[in-house]
């Protein structure tokens, strides 16, 4: 393997890093609970041997309570943006995928309660998650491949919404509930959700809901970022005609920025002392704008035969989005359910799921998705110092696009895999071993051809992907643990980087893939550091991925169709990086109770030609503080992200900013089981025009402006 890390610009942008903040508002390896107040471990379900956090020899987070209620945001992206290592592919403010140390699309598995979400976020940054993370009880975050554990899509990392679709206990006083409502002033948001939890004897239920609208979000100036010439040449546009400043848009709106979504989920429990049977089902529903007004782009057409009018230019309409999505889930849990073992968990989902996208009000595309995927966990009896977990894991997967604008082909693939984790434990060592095996097989009746509405011939597809991994914990003393932790991961290629081939006109690109792709393998080596000396906490990462027949998207410098040709390529690449985390507990005083965190990050990326990976993330640092006095409580934080211009051939720089967001919250008295919190967030309070240099769409569309958002929540 070709081994080629741009080390000295790494490790001077991580001395810096380092010499500017060490760690910050979520440790690695730690959980955020309910602030001030003692932290309490919170187990992570992602792992299937449900061990906490600091137990993990993988870099994880786990936001829960005040904290995740702190950054939660209209999509998944967003919520996690604030999270050391962890980045947003957006497209605009409602649209939002995580990025984890640089690595996105396939290379991020989505979960919800570890089964894969199954929706077509994976295969465009425009695709919504359909989860709603304001109904989640914690979000897990495992930095790093999670092949061992979720497939060959989670080489770069996991993130996992726990939420309790299927009951898994009775209410301690038979019912609990919680309810939340908010209205903005950046973009007049509609926003109500709910959650009731009845149980009684044996059986348990579960309601919940939400729905939200919005209308076109208000931005700090012009939406596109290079107006003059579109971004053709790199790096020095970042100033307007003026000069120092951006020309304001005429009424300050990111057009074709709205946002209408709903959903909900009912499940039902039966719970015995040696068996958990549940299922549940939901409904998401959302329809949304492609911000950045209409585009242009070419058509061939014919006239009475000919080809008159070839290569004019015509102006599209905006493209919207209707999303749907129907998850069936079901779920068996046994204690002691054959002799040798004490755990057995079989899940099974089955997730239909329909993206149509509008030019105008005419269909333009319509992408379907139908799979089923069934995991089955055993745990068995301790081996000495050993614990583990033997697994089993098939996915049937349909997926369709059809349309004149159609870029990808139908396929079917049918994943099976086996995998086996173990974990010991001996006196101040943890060591963690696994391993996974996988079939992949893809069939694809028809391939895409560049002329419109054409097929090819078929095409079959079969990779079988191994990884391996190994990890350590040493408890040096009661206030310093060391990590470390190497894996080899492999993954398949997905269909699209396989046999793309068409316009896509809502990320307004005409891709290509390659059939003759290779499996893309990575080494991962992490190291890191937590610490806790009385009030003072703190964690610390390193970590280098390097991969072999890395796939990407290269732009060609071409166009066709009137839109830019962007060909999936393979070459080896190279990713170094670090997070630092640290967090300050103040004792209480009169002034009240007061905790100060810091953080930073910071990935660099190379390709073996020596050009850089597209949509990579900036370096950040950021400082925040929290307070709390009775019933008042209050954060801010800051975070600085520097310019972005390490970029691929032919992407544009991005400009860095500061990003102030602040919240003060009220907590009302209480009434028996009842508690009720009023609350005032503000969001950008800077007015800063801030882009995300992982985002296609971040030279037509900024993130939403100063927004100031009041909102109730109540518990019961």
């Amino acid at each position: 393997m070709h081994i080629s890390i741009r080390s000295s610009t790494a490790m001077a942008l991580f001395g810096s890093l380092l010499s500017t903040t060490s760690v910050g508002q979520q440790s690695s390896g730690d959980v955020i609970a309910e602030p001030h107040e003692h932290l309490e471990e919170i187990l992570v379900t992602a792992n299937p041997l449900a061990r906490e956090s600091s137990d993990l020899s993988q870099s994880s987070t786990v936001l829960q309570g005040a904290a995740l209620r702190q950054q939660l945001a209209n999509s998944l992206g967003e919520t996690l943006a604030r999270t050391p290592g962890l980045s947003n592919a957006s497209f605009g403010e409602n649209v939002g995928r995580p990025v984890i140390r640089g690595l996105q699309g396939t290379r991020v598995g989505i979960l919800n309660n570890s089964l894969a979400v199954s929706d077509a976020s994976s295969v465009s940054q425009d695709h919504a998650v359909s989860i709603e993370p304001f109904l989640a009880d914690q979000i897990e975050v495992l930095r790093g491949p999670s092949t061992l554990l979720f497939g060959s899509g989670a080489i770069g990392g996991v993130v996992n919404m726990v939420s309790p679709t299927i009951p898994e206990e009775i209410p301690e006083n038979g019912y609990s509930g919680r309810a939340t409502a908010q209205t903005n002033t950046a973009a007049n948001e509609e926003f109500v959700a709910g959650r009731l939890d009845l149980g009684k004897e044996t059986f348990a239920l579960h309601l919940d809901g939400f729905h939200r609208r919005t209308d076109d979000y208000d931005i700090p100036g012009r939406a596109a970022l290079y107006p003059d010439n579109d971004g053709e040449e790199n790096g020095d546009h970042n100033e307007g005609e003026d000069g120092d400043e951006r020309a304001e848009d005429e009424d300050g709106t990111l057009t074709n920025s709205f946002l209408d979504n709903q959903g909900g989920t009912v499940g039902l429990s039966w719970i015995g002392e040696q068996w958990r049977i549940g299922a549940s089902y939901t409904e998401y529903k959302s329809d949304y704008g492609i911000p950045g007004g209409a585009h242009e782009h070419a058509h061939e057409e014919e006239h009475e035969g000919d080809h008159a009018d070839e290569g004019r230019e015509e102006e599209e309409d905006p493209v919207t989005i209707r999303m749907r999505s129907e998850r069936t889930e079901a779920e068996l849990v046994g204690r002691d359910p054959f002799p040798g073992f004490e755990l057995l968990k079989v899940r099974f989902a089955d997730t239909s799921y329909k993206h149509t996208e509008f030019e105008g009000t005419e269909t333009g595309t319509v992408f379907t998705s139908d799979s089923d995927n069934t995991r089955l966990e055993l745990k068995h009896n301790p081996w000495g110092a050993w614990q583990g977990v033997f697994g089993l894991q098939y996915t049937d997967l349909d997926f369709s696009a059809v349309g004149a604008e159609a870029f990808v082909p139908t396929s079917s693939t049918r994943t099976g895999a086996v995998f086996w984790i173990e974990r010991g434990d001996f006196d101040s060592w943890q060591i963690d071993l696994g391993m996974r095996y996988e079939d992949v097989k893809t069939r694809v009746p028809n391939t895409l051809i560049a002329e419109e509405g054409a097929s090819g011939p078929s095409a079959d597809a079969d990779f079988q992907p191994l990884s391996a991994s190994v990890g350590a914990v040493w408890n040096m003393n009661e206030a310093i643990d060391f990590t470390g932790s190497v894996s080899y991961a492999e993954r398949a290629p997905g269909v699209d980087e396989l046999f793309a081939n068409g316009p896509h006109v809502a990320t307004r690109v005409f891709e290509v893939g390659d059939s003759s792709l290779n499996t893309e393998s990575s080494v991962h080596v992490e190291f890191g550091v937590r610490a806790e000396f009385g009030g003072l906490t703190g964690s610390a990462t390193v970590f280098t991925d390097q991969f072999e027949d890395y796939i990407y998207q290269a732009n060609s410098g071409l166009e066709e169709d009137g839109l830019p040709l962007l060909l999936w390529a393979q070459q080896d690449a190279d990713f170094v990086g670090a997070e630092a985390e640290l967090r300050y507990d103040f004792e209480p005083n009169r002034s009240g109770h007061w905790q100060v965190f810091s953080f930073g990050d910071i990935v660099d990326g190379e390709l073996d030609d020596n050009n850089d990976p597209p949509l990579q993330p900036p370096r950040r640092v950021a400082l925040g503080v929290e307070w709390d006095l009775q019933n008042w409580s209050a954060n801010a934080v800051w975070i600085h992200a520097y310019d972005q211009d390490n970029v691929a051939e032919l992407e544009t720089e991005t400009p860095g900013y500061d990003l102030l967001n602040a919240e003060l919250v009220f907590s009302g008295p209480q009434f028996h089981q009842f508690d009720w919190q009023v609350y005032l967030k503000g969001q950008n309070l800077l007015d800063e025009d801030i882009r995300n240099s992982t985002s296609y769409l971040k030279d037509q569309a900024p993130q939403i402006g100063l927004n100031v958002i009041f909102g109730i929540r109540a518990y019961f």
